[in-house]
């Protein structure tokens, strides 16, 4: 009777170990589990403007690269691209064909909304970007009327995704690239004051109201109103900006 019961209690210590072997296992494998796909950090982007200044109408090119960050991949396989383009849309004219996706042969299709500067691109098969490989390019066209000075862009929250992903790879990136605005350089056109492609009785009025001191006018106005490049803008300008007009003169 004794030795039954030092049985049971035997069998009870064996089962309860077993249960503590068998929880400690799960704890294990779970913790195991949990570390294998926290690999958000695995890579990072990074953006470069092909120019730190630009003009008024000029166009600028953003490129995207594909850097390592915490894990040990030297490629990345990506079916599906998205991300936003944080930017002024007062400054800069952006559409979907200023998309340039890489291998682009291989693109089904890929789109921009200009008023939140979301795009994505869609590839028919994975492509393969490799470390310090470019992932896509951005045409920014300055507008002609954007203000002088300087601005930022930014690409944030880069995602994607390959045919054998579980899940999208997110990256928010916040580190913005500068660029100066200035003014576009306009070939001085004689007579041509008010800037509209003419020479008429518009622009004599011009210069005499900024000689009369009833308008100013800005560098550019002032070089087209020299006609006879004394350095001045008088009412010698304004008779022979009327003669012009008149067809006295075929130049001045």
């Amino acid at each position: 009777m004794r030795k039954r019961c030092r049985m049971k209690k035997f069998g009870k210590l064996i089962a309860a170990g077993l249960a503590v072997v068998l929880c400690m296992g799960v704890v294990s494998f779970r913790t195991y589990a949990d570390t294998a796909v926290a690999d958000a950090g695995e890579w990072v982007i990074e953006h470069d403007l092909d120019k730190s200044e630009c003009r008024q109408g000029d166009t600028v090119v953003l490129s995207v690269f594909l850097k390592q960050g915490s894990g040990k991949a030297d490629s990345q396989n990506m079916l599906k691209i998205s991300g936003m383009l944080e930017y002024d849309s007062s400054l800069f004219a952006i559409e979907k064909a200023d998309i340039l996706p890489v291998e682009s042969e291989k693109a089904s299709d890929w789109n921009f909304e200009p008023s939140t500067g979301a795009f994505s691109i869609a590839y028919h098969t994975d492509i393969t970007v490799p470390m310090d490989g470019m992932i896509l390019q951005l045409n920014l066209h300055v507008k002609g009327d954007a203000s002088t000075g300087k601005t930022t862009v930014c690409v944030t929250h880069m995602g994607w995704g390959s045919s054998s992903d579980v899940q999208t790879v997110e990256i928010e990136h916040r580190v913005p690239s500068s660029i100066t605005i200035a003014e576009a350089e306009v070939k001085a056109v004689l007579g041509d004051v008010n800037l509209d492609g003419m020479v008429n009785l518009i622009d004599v009025k011009y210069v005499m109201q900024h000689y009369n001191n009833a308008r100013t006018l800005d560098s550019r106005q002032k070089q087209n109103a020299d006609v006879n490049g004394d350095g001045r803008v008088n009412l010698t300008d304004a008779k022979l900006i009327m003669k012009f007009y008149n067809g006295e003169i075929d130049r001045f």
